[in-house]
């Protein structure tokens, strides 16, 4: 039994622009195909609770990152700049009214912390001049203090409440790394002044009763000052969390701070 005849059609072909009748799937003026095998699809990959799983921590992940700095107003790349230390060199840097003690670069930094908080916050620039007698860089991971090593693990500085001297680490004047300099840096260094300054206060009204209570009282002062400096947020964000709970084991290490001068 022989094969049946191809079925014939009219067709115009995209490829000569002609209508033409064609018969064996081809047009019969230039042999441009009509007719093709399709390849048979992939069989679909079977369900996998591995991937799935894989996938569906990626999501809630991503979500989560996305909800976190929506709902706490962070944003990308704030104090990442140097405008605010460009606008107070403009203005012009006036030396600090206290001895400060260390590299260039240390003193520099603090001329423009202290600057920042005379030409935005001026309340507390009077409160810290009052207050701390020197600033000096400690780079050391230690202080000796009546004849003990006193670990600063977690301290960005420290103030002598009698003398108002005070030792700044380098977390709390290089917050961004001691190569590079941002607007953070300095606003995050002005804060600590303040938190430094608000100890000797309270040792001088006789309410210094040291631990968390105490760093509670002058991390709400630092915290004012940022605010009305209008720090970035991510910097008044991380001292509204120790605010809200300031006995959550990430603070632990101020905790232990304490704990060795009652050794």
């Amino acid at each position: 039994m022989s094969d049946p005849e191809p079925e014939k059609f009219l067709n115009r072909c995209p490829n000569c622009g002609r209508t033409v009748l064609v018969q064996a799937g081809v047009c019969p003026s230039c042999g441009f195909p009509f007719i093709c095998e399709l390849e048979k699809p992939p069989p679909p990959e079977p369900w996998n609770l591995r991937g799935f799983l894989a996938r569906l921590t990626l999501f809630v992940g991503l979500l989560a990152f996305s909800l976190y700095f929506t709902l706490t107003g962070y944003t990308f790349g704030e104090g990442y700049t140097a405008r605010t230390i460009n606008q107070l060199v403009e203005q012009g840097i006036e030396a600090a009214p206290i001895p400060v003690l260390g590299p260039s670069d240390f003193s520099h930094r603090v001329d423009l912390a202290l600057n920042l908080l005379r030409s935005r916050a001026p309340r507390f620039y009077q409160r810290v001049t009052g207050n701390l007698t020197s600033v000096t860089y400690l780079p050391e991971g230690t202080l000796r203090r009546h004849g003990r090593n006193i670990y600063l693990t977690g301290v960005a500085a420290y103030v002598d409440p009698a003398s108002g001297a005070t030792r700044v680490r380098i977390p709390g004047a290089y917050l961004s790394g001691t190569n590079v300099l941002f607007d953070r840096d300095i606003f995050y260094l002005a804060g600590v002044l303040v938190h430094e300054a608000r100890h000797r206060e309270l040792f001088k009204s006789g309410l210094s009763v040291g631990g968390i209570a105490e760093e509670y009282e002058c991390e709400s002062t630092a915290y004012d000052a940022l605010v009305q400096m209008g720090a970035p947020r991510a910097l008044i964000y991380s001292l509204a969390q120790f605010l809200q709970n300031p006995y959550h084991k990430r603070y632990k290490a101020w905790k232990r701070y304490y704990e060795q001068y009652h050794r």
